[in-house]
């Protein structure tokens, strides 16, 4: 039988992995790193003493792909979905704190109680929305939503940087429009959070690790692969520190790795390379908390931590499109962020508790019209060379739901 490899073991190479493998064809899964789960993992941190994400993520009901792969591994139970959607913010120079709550996407009645919006916004402001289905290829956020728009800082700032951890001024218009067309104007049903409440791998990666051993799937870390070698548009063999693999005639190739080392292995591909990153810092505190809103998170205005998250006794800060962070020194973050919570939950939180902070500095492509344009598709002019990750063309933004789209793509 013909053999499906795999190369990278992060989110696009194990969806990619899982699809094979349950359609019945024999696969071999290669990750560089000692465990699977590329930007998206947990880990047992020696300094907090617990386990821990290397970042904060979050779903969307709308995600339909990711929600698809939970069912294939059986972990829809570690996702707590948020019903009905709610998004509490807080303003920490002024103190007002509201609920985005959308809802029905036919009668959008919800648009006519100021206490489901924005403080100041009207329905007017998020009809606004509808421009950027118009958008050409070229256009920006910024090109439809101005600086001295009383939504900006409010609404489109923190949408671009979640979504596509790029700042407004410079994100791809037309993405944009796609992200907003799948949730916010598809209903409340759509727009649902979805929390990785028992953590990231226990519901992404080691059930996925785990299925795949059970369908046979050679699986091998700390497995870098140096090159490829090919003829006649074709991938012959696989080049390991430890020597060559035969890529047989029936034999397909999947490169789900991040597109710098994509560029090393197919140049061809023309990955786009210029990228934005994420810092995360996460605090142990001596209880669990309750944030203002309800919520297990909630989004900062004002303040250069943007969201925060609340699981048992963690609590996670995430700066997206966090290019003016990422060189400083961690103390100095820590305690500047820190400092920040203290305010917003209105009382004094005492010193500075144990932390560590995570720097993605890679995180994502940037998500700008001109790094857009450069995304691969999945085929290559290689007959058995396919390419996955959430960089390559997939028509999302380059999230969770995008990799695990790329790779069912590829598959």
């Amino acid at each position: 039988m013909a053999m499906i490899h795999v190369i990278g073991a992060g989110m696009a190479g194990l969806a990619c992995a899982v699809r094979c493998a349950m359609a019945g064809h024999k696969v071999a899964l290669y990750e560089a790193a000692p465990r699977a789960g590329g930007r998206c993992r947990s880990f047992m941190d020696e300094g907090l003493g617990c386990v821990i994400d290397n970042g904060s993520h979050m779903l969307l009901g709308a995600n339909r792909n990711t929600k698809d792969y939970l069912k294939r591994l059986g972990s829809q139970d570690s996702v707590t979905e948020i019903r009905p959607a709610s998004f509490p913010f807080r303003d920490i120079r002024t103190g007002a704190q509201w609920n985005l709550r959308p809802g029905s996407p036919w009668i959008p009645l919800w648009l006519l109680n100021p206490r489901r919006r924005v403080p100041g916004s009207s329905p007017a402001d998020y009809i606004k929305a509808l421009r950027l289905g118009r958008a050409s290829a070229s256009a920006t956020v910024g090109d439809f939503i101005k600086d001295d728009d009383p939504m900006m800082e409010a609404f489109w700032q923190p949408l671009c940087q979640a979504v596509l951890n790029t700042d407004a001024k410079e994100a791809s218009a037309r993405l944009l429009w796609k992200a907003l067309s799948l949730s916010f104007f598809k209903g409340e049903a759509a727009c649902r959070p979805m929390i990785f409440s028992q953590g990231i791998s226990t519901a992404l990666v080691d059930p996925a690790l785990r299925l795949l051993e059970s369908k046979g799937t050679i699986v091998r870390f700390q497995s870098r692969l140096r090159g490829l070698r090919w003829q006649d548009k074709a991938v012959l063999a696989l080049r390991f520190p430890e020597g060559l693999l035969r890529v047989a005639n029936d034999d397909a190739v999947v490169l789900a790795v991040p597109p710098d080392v994509c560029a090393e292995l197919w140049p061809d591909a023309k990955p786009p390379q210029e990228a934005r990153p994420i810092v995360n810092i996460h605090f142990k505190l001596d209880a669990e908390i309750d944030l203002p809103g309800g919520q297990p998170f909630l989004g900062l205005i004002g303040s250069d931590a943007q969201w925060l998250f609340a699981r048992k006794n963690i609590l996670s800060v995430t700066i997206s499109a966090a290019t003016k962070h990422v060189d400083r020194p961690n103390i100095e973050l820590a305690t500047q962020i820190w400092g920040e919570i203290s305010r917003i939950l209105g009382r004094n939180m005492g010193r500075l508790p144990p932390w560590r902070v995570i720097k993605e500095r890679r995180a994502t492509i940037a998500q700008t019209p001109a790094i857009v344009a450069q995304r691969p598709a999945a085929r290559t002019i290689l007959g058995n060379l396919f390419l996955a990750g959430d960089w390559t063309n997939t028509g999302l933004p380059a999230t969770i739901e995008g990799s695990i789209s790329s790779g069912y793509i590829a598959a």
